[in-house]
């Protein structure tokens, strides 16, 4: 199944009500207020992250906790980190670093860090599994199959991206996959979907 874009990512601090979609050197920004891409896409060494993240980028989350503000951008088995407020980027850093089990420690699709009572752990997903890791206390846990989510059965073989809701979307998560996603909601747990992508109103083939 193709990819419509890599990876998606909240902005945080100064950037907090925009999202940011990217695929491969390229991003397109986006405004949860007006539903809509604020302009079309831009180059990724606007984001300073330096070679070779600035070809494409394989997953990205934001942190928790004492990482509140970092965004992770993650590239094969490195990541880089970069601080929402000061625009400054450390890295690159192994993601063996993050103690995760080593089939995830050599890079994953995909992840996200939870709202409401999850807002303090980090999902990853590779394949049909994923795992989680506290922001606060480092723990892991094993790795569980992606059925736990009770999604859409063509959601069940792997997720593409993630999106945390904002605005008038808080307390939701979006899966995506291929030219589809659905949407996580946290205080019931339903999963309604699926819906094309295009309800995104994204620009320059990035989600088309």
């Amino acid at each position: 199944m193709a990819y419509i874009f890599d990876t998606a990512i909240n902005g945080q601090g100064p950037y907090a009500g925009k999202a940011f979609f990217f695929r491969d050197a390229r991003y397109v920004p986006y405004d949860f207020a007006t539903n809509s891409a604020t302009a079309d896409p831009i180059s990724l060494t606007d984001w300073r992250l330096g070679p070779p993240f600035e070809t494409g980028i394989d997953a990205a989350l934001n942190g928790a906790g004492q990482y509140q503000n970092l965004a992770f951008f993650v590239r094969g088995d490195q990541y880089r980190s970069y601080d929402w407020v000061t625009g400054r980027v450390r890295g690159p850093y192994s993601l063996t670093t993050w103690n995760l089990p080593p089939a995830f420690a050599s890079g994953f699709d995909s992840a996200f860090t939870g709202q409401g009572t999850q807002s303090s752990k980090a999902f990853f997903f590779k394949g049909n599994q994923y795992i989680t890791r506290d922001w606060n206390t480092s723990q892991i846990t094993a790795p569980s199959p992606l059925s736990d989510w009770k999604l859409n059965k063509s959601f069940l073989k792997s997720i593409h991206a993630f999106l945390n809701g904002d605005g008038q979307q808080l307390g939701n998560t979006f899966f995506f996959r291929g030219p589809h996603y659905v949407r996580f909601e946290w205080a019931t747990r339903n999963v309604l979907g699926p819906y094309h992508i295009s309800r995104w109103n994204l620009r320059g083939g990035i989600g088309s």
